[in-house]
């Protein structure tokens, strides 16, 4: 595989971990309980991974 398709392939994961992150954290909060809480954890983890993932280019 070439490098360009290597990082285009990346980028598409990243968006898509992106979209569903932020979609468990809509999701969450319309359940009320512990089980809207955890689903909005699991939403904000993937957020946080993904920012975690970008940080460390850079450090």
């Amino acid at each position: 595989m070439n490098d360009s398709i290597k990082e285009n392939l990346r980028s598409l994961l990243v968006l898509i971990v992106f979209i569903v992150g932020i979609g468990l954290v809509i999701v969450g909060q319309r359940h009320i309980g512990a089980p809207g809480l955890g689903i909005m954890l699991l939403g904000l983890a993937m957020l946080i991974s993904l920012l975690w993932l970008y940080n460390r280019k850079f450090k």
